[in-house]
């Protein structure tokens, strides 16, 4: 009796959930193949550098650290949101900046600034080179010269200006800027190029600077791709903890229902047929249900539980960052950044910088200076050129990372490998060479060290690299031998993703078929 009213169970949660889930699954495998080709609407480094002002301080007044001087501890106390900016409390207003986390030199329409980010959580500060004026707020017409400027470099327009851009208004987040990467620049001055691609682009109301952009064409595809995968609808995205909320519950049910079909399958698989009979008792549309899922209910179970993992739930996945003390042991700096060592004022960056940020290295201070190919050279705070990191000194302070454990391993990467890796490298999102070290710790630590500029890139651990294949591995299929091996990647999430949205098509079918026929009145004879 208690098997049978277990089976019962099983049957009606996979008949009653399952109609709504498997509409869910066939729109998550149909808008997956979508977003194999289409990407969600952004400004990638090498667009943003080719649309960069090269840099000129030549007009500079104020060194880095003047400049950081200029402010105070109340000029952060703004926290941008999807949904509104919020006010922080700052217990000292009036009083200095007690640390910064970094200093970034840019070009607002011919003037120089630098651009201040204190690291509290509040959106960062602008502050002009030329006359140490802060930056309020960016006005329409400001964003519209720098939008304008921004274009007409991109190639966008080839003739640009200020009254070709229109100005559709200033937004706090739309279906194209729900991301929290906005949120230090929000609310955000929407312009339109009313150009043939129907581009539009996003400045920042802080910086003045083009955060995003997108198409037409991009925009449409996108509502059958990420905004339909992700459940990233704006009235929903736009807040936070809602959207992980109902992705977490919508995903742990849907691994569930895709297990417990498997187990159903299973059930009714007759071990021991009569003779002239199947050992599947089903016939017409429900038997090709019951052997999709045989053949594509391992691929719908792992991707669905993948799409569960890509939220972290529980925070299984530890941060990859590494913390402020081995960040030190390279750039020799106990705290984010020394900002006294800037004293100097450096005017000339070389043909082509169009950024610059403020480092250090073995404690020397440092201008990192990024050109608009994406090469990066550094410079000292005299304005010559310093050689690279040497991997070997790197190579002595690897010890130093991880007291008390050993280098067990200690490699110079000019190719990614399967844990530091990057799916579209022209992009330069990360950097090679890099200097891989291997601790002997019970965690089996691992760091990336940039063995240019010296830079702790990221750590990671036996859980990390575990996780690294439960998600990426299984969702996106980010199996190094395999993408290499394009269109084999192409053929193969395509071939699945067809095969598990047919399951997900015959689950609504069948499912609905058999709701039907449950809730018909029955007759009393």
């Amino acid at each position: 009796m208690a098997v049978f009213r277990y089976k019962r169970w099983l049957f009606l949660f996979h008949r009653w959930v399952g109609i709504v889930l498997c509409l869910f699954f066939a729109a998550w495998f149909l808008s997956g193949m979508f977003m194999m080709y289409v990407e969600f609407p952004q400004l990638d480094r090498s667009e943003r550098l080719a649309g960069l002002p090269r840099l000129d301080f030549s007009s500079a007044r104020l060194s880095p650290s003047q400049a950081v001087a200029q402010l105070r501890q109340g000029d952060f106390a703004v926290a941008g949101t999807p949904v509104t900016n919020s006010t922080l409390a700052v217990v000292r207003p009036q009083a200095p900046l007690e640390s910064v986390v970094s200093v970034r030199f840019g070009m607002l329409v011919q003037r120089p600034v630098y651009h201040v980010d204190a690291g509290t959580g509040a959106q960062p500060r602008t502050v002009f080179a030329d006359s140490g004026e802060i930056l309020a707020r960016v006005s329409p017409q400001l964003a519209a010269e720098a939008g304008a400027d921004f274009a007409a470099r991109s190639g966008w327009q080839k003739r640009a200006s200020a009254e070709q851009l229109r100005f559709l208004g200033q937004v706090q987040t739309d279906q194209w800027t729900v991301s929290s990467a906005m949120n230090g620049h929000r609310p955000l001055l929407h312009f339109a190029l009313d150009d043939e691609q129907g581009t539009q682009l996003y400045l920042s109301s802080t910086s003045g600077e083009v955060v995003r952009e997108s198409r037409s064409l991009e925009r449409i595809l996108n509502y059958f791709g990420a905004v339909t995968h992700w459940l990233y609808p704006t009235f929903i995205r736009k807040y936070p903890d809602l959207w992980g909320w109902m992705v977490d519950i919508l995903a742990s049910i849907g691994t569930v229902l895709a297990l417990t079909g498997m187990w159903i399958g299973l059930l009714r698989w007759k071990r021991n047929p009569r003779p002239g009979k199947s050992a599947v008792p089903y016939k017409g549309l429900m038997r090709w249900h019951y052997f999709s899922g045989i053949i594509f209910g391992i691929v719908t179970i792992t991707w669905v539980f993948s799409g569960l993992l890509s939220m972290n739930p529980g925070g299984l996945n530890p941060s990859r960052s590494p913390t402020p003390e081995q960040q030190a042991v390279t750039s020799g700096v106990a705290q984010p950044l020394r900002i006294g060592d800037f004293d100097s004022l450096v005017t000339t960056f070389g043909a082509d910088a169009v950024e610059a940020v403020l480092m250090h290295r073995h404690g020397e201070a440092l201008y990192l200076v990024t050109r608009r190919d994406g090469s990066q050279q550094q410079l000292s705070v005299q304005g010559n050129t310093v050689s690279p990191a040497e991997p070997e000194r790197l190579a002595a302070l690897a010890p130093q990372l991880l007291p008390g454990a050993a280098v067990r391993q200690l490699d110079l990467l000019q190719t990614y490998d399967n844990y530091y890796y990057s799916r579209h490298p022209q992009r330069g999102g990360r950097p090679l060479p890099v200097l891989r070290i291997k601790f002997d710790d019970r965690a089996d630590t691992w760091f990336y060290i940039d063995a240019v500029t010296g830079r702790v890139l990221e750590r990671s651990t036996t859980t990390n690299r575990v996780y690294r294949w439960l998600y990426n591995g299984l969702h996106s299929w980010d199996i190094r031998w395999l993408w290499e091996r394009r269109p084999l990647w192409d053929i193969a999430v395509i071939s699945f993703s067809l095969g598990g949205f047919a399951l997900s098509m015959l689950g609504v079918v069948v499912g609905w078929r058999r709701l039907r026929y449950a809730l018909r009145p029955k007759k009393v004879p």
